[in-house]
């Protein structure tokens, strides 16, 4: 690929071009200028911009700065460092190109303010950005970085659906003006994500196969791609499908331990929540088994010890369910989830100060989590306190994820009908 980044000796003469002026005077105060910047030259030496000329973006990923490319970026900083020296003395009025090589530079140093920055002066002045795919390219990761990829399924900000839409954007420019890019597979890969993130989930499906038989390199393996391919069939409700790939993504040789395990976590905790796939009791026996090899491969994970809680709970396996929510509690930062599980389950062993306590903390941890508040009101009920279950159910009706505020709302008519106090 060639590089949109021009050499230091290059943009210094085009700078000092751009001061020049008419009139002898201006010509020398010009070509002053122009020794001024040449000054900064000598800290990079010929074999330096050399290298420097063969970096752009389509390296960023690939070039592991903080493993085993310290060299690298040492020679990045100190080319950024002469490259912010030359635009400042020139008064910003250098060749586009010395703005667009100074994105991909930042942008290999994950410093993407400073790359977003460069590339919008880019752009600004190049009429023509749109021919330079390693350009859009860099423009897309940085894109990508900020709003792009807004996963688990949370609907994004009207911020993030604006940089997502850049993004992809961007990206698809690149395969339009060159569809033999050598990072497409890494385009893929992402627009795959962006769709899936966006519920596009045509899009996404065509851009992860593309990614998953191209045979370049890319960040995600072609197991954890596979396994995004899966995960649409689920969310999509495709459950014999998804069924199928996460079994057979298990039947993979040297499958990554990580991958493994979000895989057999994923396939447990589908079986126990749909009801298509059998019988409760042989999904539920499936379900565990899943989630204990899943544990073997990752003991660490919070979310598999949560799920194998849950499942244990609903075969009435107390003791196992109360380990495992504490395994998870253990394993993992606080959830309100976990909490509200424990909650239910002291609550069903009649023991209510505790279950009180569980609930509260799921609400502290998470005010908008309505099934601890209506579970929470369910206890105040139970134990004859109208008025507080009465602001627990408003409460959950206030929450996005309340999926019964119609029954909720005739519940609270009905208490306060019964409470004039409340």
């Amino acid at each position: 690929m060639k590089s949109c980044g021009v050499s230091l000796n290059v943009a210094a003469s085009a700078t000092a071009r751009s001061l020049s002026a008419a009139g002898d005077e201006e010509n020398k105060m010009a070509a002053g200028n122009a020794n001024e910047i040449e000054e900064d030259f000598p800290k990079l030496t010929a074999q330096e911009r050399e290298s420097l000329f063969e970096i752009d973006s389509s390296l960023f990923g690939f070039q592991r700065l903080h493993e085993d490319g310290a060299r690298t970026k040492a020679l990045l900083l100190k080319a950024v460092s002469c490259y912010d020296s030359v635009i400042l003395k020139a008064e910003g009025k250098v060749e586009p190109e010395m703005f667009c090589q100074l994105g991909h530079f930042n942008l290999l140093l994950e410093d993407y303010p400073k790359a977003l920055s460069a590339y919008q002066r880019y752009y600004s002045l190049k009429s023509d950005y749109w021919k330079n795919a390693a350009f859009l390219y860099g423009l897309g990761m940085v894109y990508f970085h900020y709003n792009a990829f807004q996963w688990p399924v949370q609907p994004p900000s009207s911020e993030a659906q604006a940089g997502q839409r850049r993004a992809i954007k961007a990206f698809q420019e690149v395969l339009y003006i060159d569809p033999s890019f050598s990072r497409a597979t890494e385009i893929h890969m992402r627009l795959g994500l962006m769709f899936k993130g966006n519920t596009d989930y045509e899009s996404s499906l065509k851009h992860f196969q593309l990614a998953l038989i191209d045979s370049n390199p890319c960040t995600l393996s072609k197991a954890e791609i596979q396994f995004h391919i899966a995960h649409l069939y689920e969310i999509q409700k495709k459950f014999r499908a998804a069924k199928e790939a996460y079994e057979s993504l298990l039947q993979t040789e040297n499958l990554p331990a990580q991958v493994k395990a979000t895989t057999l976590q994923q396939l447990g905790w589908m079986h126990h929540t749909v009801e298509q796939l059998g019988d409760k009791g042989t999904k539920d026996s499936y379900a565990i088994q899943c989630l204990q090899k899943s544990l073997e491969a990752d003991p660490n994970s919070g979310q598999s010890w949560y799920f194998l809680g849950r499942c244990y709970s609903s075969i009435g396996k107390v003791q196992d369910a109360f380990i495992s929510y504490r395994q998870s509690i253990d394993k993992s930062e606080a959830s309100a989830d976990t909490w509200c599980s424990i909650g239910v389950l002291y609550q069903q062993q009649n023991q209510p100060m505790d279950a009180l306590q569980a609930y509260i903390c799921a609400v502290q941890l998470d005010h908008s989590h309505a099934a601890a508040w209506m579970d929470l009101g369910t206890l105040y009920e139970s134990c004859g306190q109208p008025h507080d279950a009465i602001k627990c159910y408003i409460n959950a009706t206030r929450s996005k994820a309340c999926t019964n505020t119609a029954a909720l709302t005739h519940r609270i008519k009905l208490l306060q009908k019964n409470s004039p106090k409340a």
